[in-house]
Order: C-alpha cells, then sequence, then structure tokens
C-alpha cells in the first residue's frame, strides 16, 4: 500500500511538473527590422549585403546600443558602441583570422585644424578618436589622434593622423615618434 501511494504521489509530481514546465516556457523570439509610428527605424535591426551582415539597436531613428558587423563568412569584423547616432566607448575591429587589428576609442568633438593637402586651406574636422593600430601577434604597431569630418569616419581613408604618433615593432619596443599637423 505504501508503495502503491509513493508511485501515485511521485506520478503527480512529475505530471504536475511537466504541466508547470511547459506553462511556464518563455518565447525569446524578438521582433527585428521595426519601425516607430514616425516612420523611424526602431529596436534590433539586422542588415545584410553581400560582403556584410549588421545588427544593430536603434531609437527614434538613431543608432544606439550596440553596434556589430559580421563579414560574409560570418565572422565579427567590428564591435563597438552608438549613442544618439555617435560612437562610443571603444571600438573593435578583427581582420579576417579573428585577430584584432584596430582600436579606436575617446570620441569627442574636435577643435584642431589641420591643412587639406589638396588645396592647401586649412580646415577643422569634426571628430577625433584615439586610435590603436595591432600586429597579428596581439602587440601595438601604432598609436595616435585620427580626425574625420561628418558622413565619413575614423576607419576610412577620409580620416587624418594628427598629433604624435608612436610606432612600435612587432616585438612592441619602441621605434619613432613623428608629429602630424
Amino acid at each position: 500500500m505504501r508503495k502503491i501511494n509513493l508511485i501515485k504521489v511521485s506520478a503527480t509530481f512529475l505530471l504536475m511538473m511537466s504541466f508547470y514546465s511547459a506553462f511556464s516556457q518563455v518565447s525569446l523570439s524578438y521582433k527585428k527590422n521595426q519601425f516607430n509610428n514616425k516612420g523611424q527605424k526602431e529596436g534590433f535591426w539586422v542588415e545584410k549585403s553581400t560582403y556584410w551582415i549588421r545588427e544593430s539597436y536603434f531609437k527614434n531613428g538613431m543608432l544606439s546600443g550596440v553596434y556589430k558587423e559580421f563579414n560574409s563568412d560570418g565572422k565579427l569584423y567590428i564591435f563597438g558602441e552608438y549613442l544618439d547616432d555617435k560612437r562610443c566607448g571603444t571600438w573593435y575591429f578583427f581582420n579576417d583570422m579573428g585577430a584584432l587589428w584596430m582600436i579606436f576609442k575617446d570620441f569627442s568633438k574636435n577643435t584642431a585644424s589641420i591643412i587639406n593637402e589638396g588645396d592647401k586651406k586649412r580646415y577643422v574636422p569634426d571628430y577625433k578618436c584615439r586610435s590603436f593600430g595591432y600586429y597579428p601577434n596581439g602587440n601595438v604597431q601604432e598609436e595616435g589622434w585620427l580626425l574625420w569630418s561628418e558622413g565619413d569616419a575614423p576607419e576610412s581613408d577620409m580620416s587624418v593622423k594628427y598629433g604624435e604618433w608612436k610606432y612600435y615593432d612587432e616585438s612592441g619596443k619602441f621605434i619613432r615618434a613623428e608629429v602630424y599637423k
């Protein structure tokens, strides 16, 4: 009699737990690529091209939150963060092998003026950040400030080196410094 009661209690308990487990499952599927009532991008977005896949977050049509970009092979290429459509924090760039290639940080408005090599006129690029380039072994190759204008990016060919830049060999030994104006 005792054995039958134990079996009934155990069976009832297992049955109750399975119902509890089945009905307490929460779906974690998130909607992506949504627009708010003003027609602006909102929330989590995934965008694809032949060359990359971008995962980003938007708030009222502006990039705001974690940003990830993968190459066509699905390997992480860029990892960073936006706030109000501006880069912030530390941005990491990786090569095709997955090794750290560059870091950008300390993003801010720029006030330094430079001379345009093309027309020799002085101008003030909009933004600046610290830049660190790395050898495949992880040692720093170069470091200094980059300047760029609205619509460009620090990793673009349109950014310019500014101030003192330091260069190192593959073992991490300081080689030289150069000043860019």
